[in-house]
């Protein structure tokens, strides 16, 4: 066994990196999807922000726990930089103009 394990050891390390990225993609789409789903269509901005952040907190211990090559402070200002256009995409979706049925208007 620990001769196959060295040779599958750099596809171990391929996978744990695309494993990574993928939940983080993932945790930015459930990001958006809260935005539209609570702020859009539910017009409940608390809600709203409040899954915006839990998501991006998520996203942001899944990065801690798994890149350990940057340093904390580097590994949260490449966070900051992905967490950003959420919440600054949702502020605008909450202070954007509605018509009188309540739509957003373009």
């Amino acid at each position: 066994f620990r001769r196959l394990q060295a040779k599958w050891q750099c596809y171990d390390a391929y996978c744990r990196v695309c494993m990574a990225l993928g939940v983080n993609q993932i945790l930015q789409g459930l990001s958006y999807y809260s935005i539209v789903h609570t702020l859009v269509e539910n017009r409940s901005p608390s809600a709203g922000y409040a899954l915006v952040f839990i998501f991006q907190s998520a996203a942001l211990a899944i990065a801690v726990l798994d890149i350990s090559g940057l340093k904390r402070r580097g590994l949260l200002a490449v966070q900051a930089v992905g967490t950003l256009p959420a919440f600054l995409a949702a502020l605008a979706v909450h202070s954007a103009e509605r018509n009188e049925k309540g739509e957003l208007e373009l």
